[in-house]
């Protein structure tokens, strides 16, 4: 990194956030509900973990060496309930409460939970996989805090008695599992990735010392992005009550919902992935609001196109900022600064990190990355070297200032005749800019004649085009126009619905590609 190191605390996740505060930060309102208007302030929050922390130890009997699953949408009592699980340094495994049953039996039967916390509309596919795993009825709660005719709320187990939490030491933190996100499974089964205490509470220190200014107790978020997902975890789970910010907690992206929030809440900073920058350059809700409390749009999970920054930033006067990071990394390696990096770029390394191109592809060691994926030693081999860096799977270049810029994942890169055409960065980039089309993607398919890929786009249509004649042909005859010979839609242009992705915004290209594979559709250019 080209920021001088920083020195890290070596401690859990709960000491981390609740330890050295002064009494004035007791009131401040740490978490609300974005549509009930409940809150929690510190002082509450910090008891509330440590009562349901003594639950979870002497009524729910967890031990260290335990497992506990959140299986439920967001809601303003889930951080609280992560966070209580670090008081008891019980490990927590984060399920995406849109699994269906068999996905939700894999992470089941991987995680091995002693418990399951769930939410209630999604309450009956966690009956079935309880079933299906073995998991007795006793050791299903729900994570809302009312009644609930079958099972009882988690929130039962905190009684008035308060844990005091252990406190590790710091090779404990280092090796101690806090919790598990899953990767996102684009290559594979869903892996579990053991994020340490050491790795959370380093990862905080290193982004809040990019830009202290933008993290203080005058912040105001919005949590509508899914808490399990590693974005969720860090900046609204742990980042923002550390910082004493206030954030406003939605069950899902609702876009009109989440732009009025904005306005009526005047948030500070929204955090978005690339479907809703794509949202915020196109909908037609987003001149209706008043979106000037904002300092940015902070951009996780994929990267941005320079046009659809530019398109973004022209219609909201609000500068978008990049980030870069992975589950694994316990989601950021780079941040972008106002001012200070190059737009395009997802910014500087964070201090602490080290980093080399192998091949033009990143490698990279640092404090916030991964123990390891959990039980899959093969996994561990594929990513790490012997020598201890971290393969992120992503072709990036660095300028002279050390900004980072990233051309698109190693195995999505499209090979058309030697040339190398990386679909994200590009042409999707491109294509979002055609008045006709409001999402697109790009892969690569296979050409036997040719004997190599071509690359092929899916497009969803605008409402005005919709029942055109000839529009795939017109759209690829106009990015010809505009690229370079061996970029060129030589795989056609495909119409569907809707583009997979996943819930963190991320494309899912294996379902284009066996889209691809019983469909031809080639266009002559």
């Amino acid at each position: 990194s080209p920021h001088p190191d920083v020195k890290l605390p070596e401690t859990s996740c709960w000491h981390f956030l609740f330890d050295n505060q002064t009494s004035s930060a007791d009131d401040r309102v740490v978490f609300a509900d974005g549509q009930s208007e409940k809150k929690l302030r510190f002082g509450e929050l910090r008891s509330l973990t440590k009562r349901l922390a003594y639950g979870l130890v002497n009524r729910a009997k967890l031990g260290h060496d335990d497992v506990i699953m959140a299986f439920s949408p967001n809601m303003l009592l889930y951080p609280a309930f992560v966070q209580a699980a670090q008081a008891a340094t019980v490990c927590v495994s984060l399920a995406n409460p849109s699994y269906l049953l068999d996905e939700l039996v894999h992470h089941i039967k991987d995680s091995r939970p002693k418990v399951l916390v769930v939410g209630k509309p999604i309450i009956e596919v966690a009956k079935k996989a309880a079933i299906e795993c073995c998991i007795a009825e006793s050791n299903i709660y729900m994570m809302e805090d009312d009644v609930h005719e079958q099972y009882q709320s988690i929130w039962s187990l905190a009684g008035t008695e308060e844990l005091e939490p252990r406190r590790l030491s710091p090779h404990e933190a280092k090796q101690r599992t806090a919790f598990m996100c899953y990767s996102s499974g684009t290559t594979g089964k869903a892996k579990g990735v053991e994020t340490t205490h050491y790795n959370l509470t380093s990862v905080i220190t290193q982004v809040i010392a990019r830009e202290p200014s933008l993290y203080t107790d005058k912040e105001k978020w919005l949590a509508a992005l899914p808490l399990y997902h590693i974005y969720g975890v860090l900046c609204f789970i742990f980042l923002s009550p550390y910082c004493r910010a206030t954030t406003y907690i939605f069950p899902r992206f609702e876009p009109e919902l989440w732009l009025k929030s904005i306005q009526k809440y005047r948030i500070t900073m929204a955090h978005i992935v690339p479907p809703i920058a794509v949202l915020l350059a196109k909908h037609p809700a987003v001149d209706k609001y008043d979106v000037s409390s904002l300092n940015r749009w902070a951009c996780g999970a994929a990267p941005l196109g320079n046009d659809l920054i530019d398109v973004v930033e022209k219609r909201t006067k609000i500068p978008v900022r990049g980030g870069y990071g992975m589950t694994e990394t316990t989601c950021v390696i780079s941040v972008a600064t106002l001012g200070a990096d190059k737009p395009g770029s997802v910014g500087k390394l964070i201090p602490n990190m080290s980093a080399k191109l192998v091949d033009g592809e990143l490698f990279i060691k640092g404090p916030n990355i991964m123990k390891g994926y959990l039980r899959n030693p093969r996994a561990d081999k594929e990513t790490f070297t012997d020598d201890g860096w971290m393969r992120t799977g992503d072709v990036c270049w660095f300028d002279e200032g050390g900004n980072l810029f990233i051309v698109d994942r190693v195995k999505e890169l499209i090979k058309f005749k030697g040339f190398q055409v990386p679909p994200a960065v590009e042409l999707e980039d491109l294509l979002l800019q055609h008045a006709d089309v409001e999402d697109a993607a790009v892969i690569g398919v296979y050409d036997d004649e040719q004997a190599t890929e071509l690359p092929r786009a899916y497009i969803v249509l605008s409402a005005g085009a919709k029942g055109k004649k000839n529009v795939e042909t017109a759209i690829a005859a106009w990015v010809s126009e505009r690229v370079a010979n061996h970029k060129r839609l030589r795989g056609g242009v495909g119409v569907i619905d809707a583009i997979p992705k996943s819930p963190s915004g991320k494309i899912l290209r294996r379902l284009l590609r066996d889209e691809a594979g019983s469909k031809k559709t080639s266009v002559k250019l």
